[in-house]
């Protein structure tokens, strides 16, 4: 299936949801194939906009967090080619997860710089998995720089390593 059609299937099957739901707001879909590092990632990308979008990002993202688990749980199970495929789904309310995801980024790449300067590993505050996927994929650009997710539940955290040169870890061990 392509991903227009995908798009189109996708739209049709989830779109009584928001009809049923009564509130005042406007979906907007697109489906893409991003790459990772394990390939091509399949990502369907729910925005809303409206009149009741704070009932929909609920305290601290919760409400979203949820519909977003809720959505990947529909989707994977009604249109993944089979059970090894993942198609990734992202949903944004008023561009709350956007704003969110950017912050994260700032942080991260920050403490992934405290990292490299003070030469121990970082620990991030607990995030839920969605977050502590924006730390792992914007910090997997760097060579330096490796990310471990440690902790369980809700209390998973992020933990940011620098990567050591060969001849530095000897230079340390010398000593």
């Amino acid at each position: 299936m392509n991903l227009s059609e995908l798009q189109e299937k996708v739209e049709a099957y989830i779109s009584p949801l928001w009809e049923n739901m009564g509130l005042g707001i406007k979906p907007h879909y697109e489906v893409e194939e991003v790459g990772s590092d394990e390939g091509l990632q399949t990502t369907v990308t729910v925005t809303f906009e409206g009149d009741d979008l704070g009932y929909m990002i609920g305290r601290g993202g919760q409400h979203l967090n949820s519909l977003q688990y809720i959505l990947s749980l529909m989707v994977n199970r009604k249109f993944a080619e089979d059970p090894d495929s993942r198609i990734y789904v992202y949903v944004d309310v008023g561009g709350y997860k956007k704003d969110r995801d950017n912050k994260i980024e700032t942080l991260a790449l920050r403490l992934a710089e405290d990292a490299r300067i003070l030469g121990e590993p970082v620990d991030m505050d607990p995030m839920n998995s969605t977050e502590r996927r924006v730390v792992h994929m914007i910090l997997s650009k760097f060579d330096d720089i490796q990310t471990e997710s440690f902790g369980e539940g809700r209390n998973r955290y992020v933990r940011i390593i620098p990567v050591q040169e060969e001849s530095e870890r000897q230079e340390e061990t010398a000593e």
